[in-house]
């Protein structure tokens, strides 16, 4: 049976494996987390990138997934080149903040191109690799609730993008069986529900969760991710609703 690979076991990664390995033949590999079937990998290190690839260069995974961001490993270069030997094909994980604001987010939407991420991410997709870009993520442990009472963010009428991370680990699962490689080489993953920080402000305030606080201008453009591609490629996808998360995490009843 053809195996897959998931690099990098933080926040995302490590819930997408371990909801992946009770029916899929998937390994991880982190330079910290552990699982009882995840190997350890530090892919900071040139010695370890050099193992990794003779270890699987005889017999590539099917698919691999990259969880980290590549750009900012010293070792880029060497892990950009060796991938395509370990691994048919290849994704990685992106985020919408690349894109230019002004209007609704499409996989079309210009980039930008002094973002930190863009170099390295055009040259994954010249090799062949493909991208997943993710909103916001939010799940267990990963509260926006805690952002507003941590003084994280403002309330204030801006465009809210989030995604479950459970949703996440939905669309993996999805593209690492999609053996005939039928989708496009970039797509965007987010709830598609239009939500505010002052609406969620407003929530916590109803329901005693948070003081009272006054609204704030915006300091930033808004703009919507609108992710209707994905879910012409991937019929039947069913992402969370925010507000019946957002009162699990808060523990209401």
């Amino acid at each position: 049976m053809d195996s897959f690979a998931i690099l990098g076991l933080g926040y995302t990664g490590l819930r997408a494996i371990r909801a992946l390995e009770l029916d899929l033949p998937v390994i991880g590999f982190s330079a910290n987390t552990r699982t009882d079937t995840s190997k350890k990998v530090d892919f900071s290190q040139p010695e370890a990138i050099q193992k990794f690839k003779s270890e699987f260069e005889s017999s590539p995974f099917e698919a691999l997934i990259v969880t980290f961001p590549i750009h900012s490993l010293a070792t880029r270069d060497l892990l950009l080149e060796v991938l395509p030997k370990v691994a048919r094909r290849r994704w990685l994980l992106g985020t919408t903040s690349i894109y230019q604001r002004g209007g609704d987010i499409l996989e079309t939407t210009p980039k930008n191109s002094d973002h930190a991420r863009y170099e390295i991410e055009e040259r994954f997709l010249e090799s062949g690799g493909k991208i997943l870009r993710l909103c916001g993520i939010y799940g267990p442990k990963r509260n926006p609730g805690d952002w507003a009472r941590k003084g994280l963010v403002k309330k204030n009428k801006r465009q809210l993008n989030l995604v479950h991370v459970d949703d996440i680990t939905q669309v993996l699962r999805r593209i690492l069986l999609d053996r005939k490689d039928t989708l496009p080489s970039e797509l965007l993953l987010s709830d598609n529900q239009w939500h505010t920080w002052f609406e969620i402000f407003r929530f916590l305030e109803d329901n005693g969760k948070i003081d009272p606080r006054n609204e704030e201008e915006s300091d930033r453009e808004d703009a919507f991710v609108d992710s209707s591609l994905i879910r012409k490629f991937l019929p039947g996808l069913q992402t969370k609703d925010f507000w019946g998360e957002l009162e699990k995490l808060e523990e209401l009843p």
